[in-house]
């Protein structure tokens, strides 16, 4: 798994838990996305906390009481981290919109915003600039930026259908772009990565629609990557995977006991499982080792195996 993806879910785990979470907890919430090995794992958390905190995101640390007596618990508190109103002026609102307004997309975009506040005329800037996080660039993105920003429809080719969209916003996840808007076949929001597209894209001639009062792009992706989607298809959106009676509360914390499809004699439970995003449904299941198996979609369960074959074949 990319790390900026797994530093996202954790920031959502810890900024939507309830209480104080232990170590344990967080592994075993986004199971899957750090190492077996418990040290590997500590290790990586560690790494994790400290991109955090490094981006100024305060998380809030406290030795816990009760059962829990001992262990460091984690949480972001909202109050702590979301930005304060800034009661800008209407003119300073518009002035910053066009800061923001003037970013391009590709390797210069960070330099040249900064030359629109004018930050690197600075006789003490060298120039030099860190760079966190690199995105792919694609040569569609300044198509569809535009697109958004002047509120014009497009049409493009995915999985070999042809798809015409109302786009509201472009979103970076998990080291991929994605397209969110409203299709106009399917009559319904839906979401594109963006490399996934076939071929260029069309941007209509004027403007066509408005993006909705209550649509926040933050919103769109759901904390389960196994929900993102995808372009391989298996036949369904959900898969059925008998979970071992020792990993059975692991699974059902996550995904309740609405999601039980059988309970065996042995203890084993079948479960409803996303596997939109059949990358991060592997990444998941393989997190188990031997003690999963995944009973349909036939698709998906050949896919599995042909996997672990070649996996045999190459050690």
């Amino acid at each position: 798994m990319h790390q900026l993806e797994r530093v996202t879910n954790l920031l959502t785990l810890l900024l939507s838990a309830k209480r104080h979470v232990t170590f344990e907890e967080i592994r075993n919430e986004l199971r899957g996305q750090y190492p077996e090995s418990k040290e590997a794992a500590r290790a990586a958390f560690e790494r994790d906390k400290a991109i955090l905190r490094d981006e100024g995101i305060p998380i809030d640390q406290v030795t816990l009481a009760g059962q829990q007596a001992g262990q460091t618990g984690y949480r972001v508190l909202r109050s702590a981290y979301e930005i304060e109103d800034f009661g800008l002026t209407f003119d300073e609102t518009e002035a910053l919109r066009l800061a923001v307004g003037a970013i391009r997309l590709g390797t210069t975009w960070a330099h040249e915003a900064l030359w629109k506040v004018d930050l690197t005329h600075d006789d003490r800037n060298d120039g030099s600039m860190s760079v966190a996080v690199e995105l792919p660039i694609d040569e569609r993105l300044p198509r569809l930026h535009r697109a958004i920003t002047e509120r014009r429809g497009v049409t493009f080719t995915y999985r070999a259908r042809s798809r015409r969209l109302e786009p509201w916003a472009l979103l970076a996840r998990g080291g991929w772009w994605y397209v969110v808007g409203f299709d106009l076949d399917y009559v319904e929001q839906r979401t594109y990565r963006v490399d996934r597209m076939e071929g260029s894209v069309a941007v209509g001639s004027a403007a066509e629609h408005d993006v909705p009062t209550d649509f926040e792009v933050g919103s769109v992706f759901p904390n389960d990557p196994k929900l993102l989607p995808d372009a391989v298809d298996v036949g369904s959106d959900v898969a059925v995977v008998r979970i071992d009676a020792s990993d059975v509360g692991v699974v059902l914390d996550q995904y309740g006991d609405d999601a039980v499809v059988a309970r065996r004699d042995d203890g084993s439970v079948d479960v409803r499982v996303p596997c939109s995003h059949v990358q991060n449904f592997m990444n998941w299941l393989f997190g188990f080792v031997e003690r999963a198996e995944v009973i349909e979609p036939p698709a998906l369960r050949a896919m599995v195996e042909e996997w672990l074959s070649d996996l045999a074949g190459a050690s």
